[in-house]
């Protein structure tokens, strides 16, 4: 009597995951992943609030709606971090789902049912899952590009109209869900060509598929009418990539390593055998086309990584970039299938096993994972996230190249002596795939709490919705000079009642999405537009200090201030380059205006300025309007006090530069200063002049 397969024990595994993955996104202090978190939260909202996809006011027009869509109604709820949880646990959910495609197509592919209960752990297990704990598509991308793959597996092999209806609804969500999964229908017409050509009948195979195809050329159609560039909206730059084919390459290889890695290294060498042996003496024909979409879909994802990878790369002119695991870890758990279809056939290839084996292990001494595990290349990696976490914990990048290096060397040789003893080396290396994933896992896991920790203590108060809290309605950001777009993202997020961005003059747009200029007037009165800015106004200082008239500071956060009306709100001081933390940039400027329009500027500008004890002697050079320069000389641990004359018959500024250090790597600065300090006195011009004297 054949045995019932156990849906018990997969329905088990998807609420065993489903439970770990939310538990461990609740420990999450904030969103991290910007700008993303932030476009999906914020058109989540719109469409929670108005129906509509808007940003800011502004129409947020891209094709990948989907997760906005299906977590809206958690944005209905009023408290921030509440809601954010809420849509933690969705992602959650979904993700857990892809261990059910995973599951079918092994049972389909004739594997034992313990061995696709394995493989579907491994699906549910890959450090990419971290992605559940964000506010990103991710989480639906991934079970519908598993589902997309499993019927497209059954549509080519048994052609029905359900089935091919089916992938074409799975590849249609996937695509409305990350843009880059577009490629799932090129991939599925691609297969039935090289099947129809290999089998000899490829006129009977096109028209078997001829529905698939028909749908999928209508939107085709629809993109060229309507025009690529307006279709895609915030995705437009890809219509202008360049193919670089050395970077491409090279960036493409890194992303198989490190895809290499996020599959734990051991199934690796036999899923390439499994695949070259489902390509060329396939069991069934079902086999077959499996591993063909399996190889279509690498190489496409591949490449489109690569392809991103390569321009950024060329943009930049930097030796780094971000790794690309996020794009190409769908493959893992196909991979896991791949190798049990080599396990099922006994391990037959022993020496190319062993020689993949090695090539592998050589690669992973050559080539140390934990090169990439730096801040600039990271971000895109879960994996990384692991290894960067574990440097920590061993002291230095060397050291976790080595534990690394051994754990990959440990997992070789298993993996080859496995192979001695087919029956019991399957069962081993599977449980051995399993518990390096969730080690993995559980590292990147470590990583993202630790990480959230430091990024909300650096950048929120303890109630992160502190300018919600206010109760003030409708509240603009002032972006400064030398903004951080992650300080200003994490405002923007945990208070939904600031509704529109303005730049102070200097600043830069932190995102694509809308944003307002504005004119500062010679009493210091700020306009947007023709009209004069008032209302409640968050203002960012990560990267400069502003003073105000007319307003009143309310509340503040470590990088920004909340300011009320008195009035009408003015400019008083505006120190570009003083960071929130005292430090000043290499360069900057310092601007006052008057108490009143007409008035003069007339007094003396004072700040206190420090070096610390272990730099060189540093000079700060300050220009005034008159084109004097007075320089201030500090030595290592010095700390003085510096007076500047500002005199001028309106809107008073003068610029500042010295030789820059970096700070902890990321920010060049110069000095540690007090907040400028202006203090009227008609003495510090006595005729008239814009600077008379400086004293320090």
């Amino acid at each position: 009597m054949r045995r019932r397969p156990p849906y018990a024990a997969l329905g088990v595994l998807v609420v065993a995951s489903f439970i770990v993955r939310a538990a461990a996104g609740w420990l999450s202090a904030t969103p991290t992943l910007f700008p993303d978190e932030y476009i999906y939260s914020a058109v989540g909202r719109s469409l929670a609030d108005s129906g509509r996809p808007q940003i800011r006011g502004a129409s947020a027009h891209f094709p990948a709606l989907l997760e906005p869509i299906l977590t809206a109604p958690a944005w209905l709820i009023g408290d921030v971090d509440t809601a954010f949880r809420v849509v933690q646990a969705i992602g959650a959910l979904a993700m857990s789902l892809a261990a059910i495609p995973v599951y079918f197509v092994a049972v389909r592919l004739g594997l034992s049912r313990w061995i696709a209960l394995a493989v579907a752990a491994l699906a549910v297990l890959v450090p990419d899952l971290l992605y559940a704990s964000f506010v990103s598509s991710e989480p639906f991308a991934y079970p519908l590009v598993l589902a997309a793959i499993a019927s497209a597996t059954i549509a080519l092999t048994q052609p029905s109209r359900r089935a091919q209806l089916a992938f074409v609804a799975f590849a249609a969500l996937a695509a409305l869900t990350r843009a880059q999964l577009v490629v799932l229908p090129l991939v599925f017409v691609l297969a039935a060509l090289i099947l129809g050509m290999r089998e000899r009948r490829l006129r009977e195979t096109l028209c078997e598929q001829l529905l698939p195809i028909v749908l999928f050329l209508l939107p085709v159609l629809a993109v060229g009418l309507a025009g690529p560039s307006h279709v895609l909206g915030y995705y437009r730059s890809v219509l202008h990539l360049n193919l670089h084919p050395i970077v491409f390459l090279r960036w493409s290889g890194w992303d198989l390593m490190v895809l290499a890695y996020a599959a734990a290294w051991i199934i690796v060498p036999g899923a390439l055998l499994g695949l070259w042996f489902a390509l060329r003496r396939p069991a069934t024909r079902l086999e077959q086309t499996f591993a063909v979409l399996v190889v279509l879909l690498t190489a496409a994802l591949v490449s489109e990584a690569g392809l991103l990878q390569a321009n950024a790369a060329g943009r930049t002119g930097l030796p780094v970039n971000e790794i690309k695991e996020r794009y190409v870890f769908y493959l893992v758990p196909l991979f896991g299938l791949c190798f049990a279809l080599y396990a099922k056939r006994g391990w037959p290839a022993r020496i190319p096993h062993l020689l993949l084996t090695s090539a592998l292990l050589i690669l992973a001494v050559r080539v140390p994972l934990s090169g990439f595990a730096i801040a600039p290349t990271i971000n895109a990696s879960p994996i990384l996230f692991a290894v960067y976490w574990l440097t920590g914990k061993v002291g230095s990048p060397g050291n976790a190249a080595g534990v690394v290096a051994v754990a990959a060397g440990v997992m070789s040789v298993a993996a080859v002596v496995a192979s001695r003893r087919p029956r019991l080396g399957t069962p081993v290396v599977l449980a051995l795939t399993v518990l390096v994933a969730g080690a993995a896992s559980a590292g990147a896991v470590a990583f993202d709490v630790n990480n959230t920790s430091v990024v909300k203590k650096l950048y929120l108060p303890k109630d992160p919705s502190w300018v919600d809290r206010a109760g003030l309605g409708n509240v603009s950001l002032l972006q400064a000079a030398g903004g951080q777009r992650a300080a200003s993202l994490q405002e923007l997020f945990w208070n939904r009642s600031i509704t529109r961005v303005i730049l102070l003059p200097g600043a830069t747009p932190f995102d694509v999405f809308h944003t307002q200029g504005m004119r500062v007037d010679g009493d210091g009165t700020m306009r947007v537009g023709r009209r004069p800015l008032d209302g409640p106004l968050a203002v960012d200082g990560f990267g400069s200090t502003v003073l105000m008239r007319g307003a009143r500071r309310l509340a503040s956060a470590p990088t920004a201030a909340l300011w009320v009306p008195v009035g009408r709100p003015r400019l008083s001081l505006y120190a570009a380059g003083r960071y929130f933390d005292g430090w000043l940039a290499a360069s900057g400027a310092i601007a006052l205006w008057p108490e009143a329009a007409g008035r003069p500027v007339s007094g003396w500008l004072s700040m206190r300025i420090t070096t610390p004890a272990s730099w060189q002697p540093q000079t700060i050079t300050f220009r005034l309007p008159s084109g004097r320069s007075i320089s201030v000389h500090l030595r290592p641990g010095a700390a003085g006090f510096v007076r500047i004359p500002a005199c001028s018959r309106g809107r008073w500024s003068a610029t500042f530069r010295s030789k820059r250090f970096w700070l902890s790597g990321v920010r060049p600065v110069s000095a540690k200063a007090s907040v400028p300090v202006f203090t009227p006195d008609r003495g510090a011009c006595p005729a008239g002049t814009d600077d008379r004297r400086a004293s320090f």
